[in-house]
């Protein structure tokens, strides 16, 4: 793998900032990671297309972020490209009257913002999910019975095919949203996506706003550092409630706790390491399946090398 190429091969074509040996704890929402090779953050589309050409003729890894949550990082962090779209691709357009296209790097709560206070609906009980967008909908992120699958109309995506750069223009239909998931290939990098919303009154999302967002400060840990929801429900039931019945909330390793307020949350206290949170999930899970014979499965992405097994 060879760095020194990227960084020559980005001054031709690349508008976006480039740092080498930067943390990326401080683009994760755990605070918690360490260096990149070499840090990216794309301005625009055709600023991720130049990367996606240059990584591939060196021969480096790639690792794409969009607001760093859901994801674990290791604590030596991740020797190739890190490409932080959340910096710069960002834009918000409306357009028609109810449909809008969004860069995979904006911001979700601003979306959700944005779109109501303009008087569409379908995005309000998504309210205080963090996370970029195109990370919300490669996760098909959920609340309230609400998933944002359900309002995708299509998704613009770019792979290295054979060493070069395709785009595709993705369908609703063909993307295959389930529980948390969709069928896109790990290569498919989402950069844009069309939204259908609805007609709405302002006051009324607006409320419906303020009610979701009660609910979350009232049981999720906002005040401190995580990566939201650590495990996936199991079918017909709570993934929180089995680990609580068993026992694990206020369960601690070193700087990582699992919450007191929602116990699939585990909370960065304060300098936790990866390998405190990671080796908190491997006890958590430890336990549910020796008291409740439920494996559970990680919702979260692993990154790099952690824990014991050092995957």
């Amino acid at each position: 793998m060879n760095l020194v190429e990227v960084k020559e091969g980005l001054k031709v074509g690349f508008g976006g900032a480039l740092e080498e040996a930067a943390s990326l704890a401080a683009h994760t929402t755990f605070r918690i990671g360490g260096p990149a090779g070499i840090l990216v953050r794309p301005r625009e589309a055709g600023d991720l297309f130049r990367l996606l050409e240059v990584v591939a003729a060196a021969g480096a890894d790639l690792l794409v972020l969009g607001r760093g949550s859901n994801v674990l990082i290791s604590d030596h962090g991740f020797g190739g490209v890190a490409a932080v779209l959340s910096g710069g691709m960002r834009r918000m357009t409306k357009e028609s009257e109810y449909e809008v296209y969004v860069e995979s790097g904006c911001d979700l709560k601003a979306l959700v913002k944005w779109t109501i206070a303009a008087g569409m609906a379908g995005l309000e009980d998504l309210a205080g999910i963090p996370g970029s967008v195109g990370g919300a909908v490669r996760m098909n992120a959920g609340a309230m019975g609400s998933e944002i699958g359900q309002r995708v109309k299509d998704i613009e995506v770019v792979r290295l095919s054979k060493g070069k750069v395709e785009t595709e223009l993705i369908e609703q239909e063909t993307i295959g949203f389930d529980y948390r998931s969709t069928d896109l290939d790990e290569g498919d990098i989402i950069y844009g996506i069309r939204l259908t919303l609805a007609e709405g009154d302002r006051e009324t999302l607006e409320s419906r706003r303020g009610e979701v967002m009660k609910w979350r400060r009232e049981n999720q840990p906002l005040e401190q550092p995580s990566a939201g929801s650590v495990f996936r429900n199991p079918p017909g039931i709570s993934a929180g409630e089995i680990i609580e019945r068993c026992g694990c909330k206020g369960m601690r390793v070193g700087g990582a706790m699992v919450s007191e307020k929602h116990a699939n949350f585990i909370v960065n206290l304060g300098g936790a390491s990866a390998d405190d949170v990671y080796t908190l999930m491997m006890r958590i899970k430890a336990a549910v399946d020796r008291i409740e014979g439920i494996e559970l499965e990680e919702e979260i992405k692993l990154v790099g090398k952690m824990g014991e097994d050092r995957r």
